[in-house]
Parts: C-alpha cells; sequence; structure tokens
C-alpha cells in the first residue's frame, strides 16, 4: 500500500503537468482493481513521459545535451522491454535512417544555394 500511495501522490502533482485527467482516473480504477506495483510503474513512467513531453514542447529548447538525454533514455526504456541485441538493431537502423534522410536533405539544400548563384 505504500506503494499505491506514493503513485498517488505522484499522480496528484502529474496533472498540473498538464496529464489528461481520464489518465489518472483510468490509473486510479486499476489500483482498486489490484493491479500490480510493476504495472503501475510502468504506468507511471509512462503518464510522467507525457507530461514531460507536453512540458518540454511549450517551454523548451531544443539543445544537444536535451537530445543526447531523450535518446538516452529512449533507450534505457527500450532496454527494459526488449533485449539489448533488438534495442541496438532497431536503433541502428533508426540511426541509418536518419543519418540518410539528413545527407538528403543537405545535398538539396545545398543545391538550391548553387541553383540562386
Amino acid at each position: 500500500m505504500v506503494c499505491s500511495r506514493v503513485a498517488l501522490r505522484l499522480l496528484a502533482r502529474a496533472d498540473p503537468a498538464g496529464t489528461r485527467e481520464a489518465l489518472i482516473g483510468d490509473v486510479l480504477e486499476e489500483i482498486s482493481r489490484g493491479r500490480s506495483r510493476w504495472w503501475l510503474c510502468q504506468q507511471l513512467i509512462g503518464l510522467f513521459g507525457l507530461a514531460l513531453v507536453a512540458h518540454i514542447r511549450h517551454h523548451g529548447r531544443l539543445t544537444p545535451s536535451m537530445v543526447a538525454l531523450t535518446i538516452g533514455a529512449v533507450l534505457l526504456g527500450g532496454v527494459s522491454i526488449a533485449s539489448v541485441s533488438s534495442v541496438l538493431g532497431v536503433w541502428l537502423s533508426v540511426y541509418l535512417a536518419a543519418g540518410t534522410l539528413s545527407l538528403f536533405a543537405h545535398m538539396a539544400a545545398r543545391a538550391q544555394v548553387d541553383a540562386r548563384l
């Protein structure tokens, strides 16, 4: 029950951060049905993740350290639900795709600048 009390306090703090009341109500309902502590922790991480994204979207700036922190959090979250090799395989695929798109965007922008000259 200590975990439930901590969860209720965290949920009370999450609402002003922009988390939807419906999500909080669903979590409270599931707590009353006897969900496990592990499930509760996963839901709290998800709720605060949504609140963090909403806060950053409205108040944050995109800096290299924030990008690195976000990537690290995503990778750690991925490792918590899948094997390290699976997470690394997906990460390398995303990295390759993002790098390729970035290269083509840079080439297209450079072509436009050259065309103006």
